[in-house]
């Protein structure tokens, strides 16, 4: 990672700060609501993806 790349990211980390802490808190308990609901999601998609692999791996190894 360069120094701008690091640097970059740093002050991203630091507006993000910034903004959460501005943010009264029923604005906060929503973005927190927001952000385990797409971690449910992303958890959801991963488990059929790894089914359908697992699914395509037995039907390959079976004929």
């Amino acid at each position: 990672m360069n120094k701008n790349t690091r640097n970059g990211l740093f002050a991203l980390g630091l507006a993000a700060v910034a903004a959460w802490y501005k943010m009264s808190p029923d604005q906060k308990a929503n973005l927190k609501n927001k952000v385990a609901g797409l971690g449910n999601k992303l958890k959801d998609n991963l488990n059929n993806l790894k089914g359908q692999v697992k699914q395509g791996n037995s039907t390959q190894s079976a004929s």
